[in-house]
C-alpha cells in the first residue's frame, strides 16, 4: 500500500471533527489536515473524491423507482432529524448513511430534512453505551444503529479472545436498548453486522502488522442477539451472503466497498417504509 493510499485509508475512516470536537480548530479543515500531515487543498481534495462517488451512487439508485418511492413515503416532518450509531462500516466517508442523505437532497430537498452520523470507526458495542447519550439528546425523529463487528476482532492471533464477549455483547444491547427506550420517544431500528472475508484481512497490507483478524461465527452471534433484543431491525446478511471474494467488500475484506454501500442504503430505504410508515 503507498503511502498515498494509506493517507486517503486515514481520511476515509477518521473524522477528527467527531474525536476531538472541544479542541481549538476542531471544526476546521486546516486543524484535521494537519492532524494527517497534509496540506488543505490536498485533504479536502481526498475528501471531495468521496463525495462526488456518494452523489453518483445516490443519482442511480434515486433513477431506481421503488428507492425514490420509498425514499418520498418515508413520514418525515420538515427539518426532521435522522441520527446513527455505530462504527467504520458507517463513520466512512462513503457510506451507506452518507448516500442516504444525499439521496434526500436529491428528492426531497424542500424538506431539508437534517443526517448526523455519530458512528466512529473501531467502535464496539461496548462504545454504543457512550453514543446513545448525545444521541439521544438530539431528539431525533428516526435512530439508526449499526454495530457488532468489531466485537467480533481477535488481536494477536486465532488462540486469543475477541474484543467483546456475547455474554458482554448482550448485556451492552441490553442497556442501550433500555436507555434509549427510556431517554428517547422516536423509533429506533437496527441493522444486524454480516461477517468479513478472512482471507483477504489476514493479507491486507494495512491490518496484518496490526495481527488483527475477525470472527464470522461471533458476528453471527452478536447479529442474533440484536434479532431477538431489538424491536426494530433489518437483517442486512441475506444480501450480504458468500463474502469471500465478494465485490460487496474493500481490498481489506473488513470494510464494504462503494457496490456493497450502495445495496446497503437500497435495502434499508426500502425497508423502511414498513417499519416506520
Amino acid at each position: 500500500m503507498s503511502i498515498k493510499e494509506q493517507l486517503q485509508r486515514q481520511v476515509q475512516f477518521f473524522h477528527p471533527e467527531k474525536k476531538y470536537p472541544f479542541l481549538r480548530g476542531g471544526f476546521s479543515s486546516a486543524a484535521h489536515a494537519a492532524l494527517f500531515g497534509l496540506r488543505e487543498s490536498f485533504y479536502n481534495t481526498i475528501k471531495e473524491t468521496f463525495s462526488s462517488r456518494v452523489n453518483d451512487v445516490a443519482k442511480t439508485l434515486c433513477e431506481d423507482n421503488n428507492y425514490a418511492q420509498a425514499v418520498k413515503s418515508l413520514p418525515f416532518k420538515k427539518k426532521a432529524r435522522v441520527v446513527v450509531i455505530g462504527d467504520s462500516l458507517t463513520d466512512d466517508s462513503q457510506s451507506w448513511f452518507a448516500i442516504i442523505e444525499r439521496s434526500f437532497a436529491l428528492l426531497r430537498p424542500d424538506d431539508q430534512i437534517r443526517f448526523t452520523n455519530l458512528a466512529v470507526s473501531g467502535d464496539t458495542t461496548t462504545q454504543l453505551l457512550g453514543s446513545v447519550i448525545p444521541a439521544a439528546q438530539m431528539k431525533a425523529d428516526l435512530y439508526l444503529s449499526f454495530s457488532g463487528t468489531n466485537d467480533a476482532r481477535i488481536q494477536g492471533g486465532s488462540r486469543y479472545k475477541p474484543c467483546t464477549s456475547i455474554d458482554e455483547v448482550e448485556r451492552n444491547l441490553a442497556s442501550v436498548i433500555d436507555f434509549a427506550r427510556e431517554n428517547t420517544k422516536a423509533p429506533w431500528v437496527w441493522l444486524t453486522p454480516v461477517g468479513v472475508d478472512p482471507s483477504r484481512v489476514a493479507e491486507h497490507a494495512f491490518l496484518k502488522p496490526l495481527m488483527a483478524s475477525w470472527c464470522n461465527d461471533h458476528i453471527a452471534g452478536v447479529a442474533e442477539l440484536i434479532k431477538q433484543q431489538a424491536e426494530n431491525v433489518i437483517d442486512l446478511r441475506p444480501h450480504f451472503e458468500n463474502l469471500s471474494a465478494s465485490p460487496l467488500l474493500d481490498e481489506d475484506g473488513l470494510h464494504w466497498s462503494i457496490h456493497g454501500h450502495q445495496l446497503a442504503a437500497k435495502i434499508i430505504i426500502e425497508q423502511l417504509p414498513e417499519i416506520i410508515g
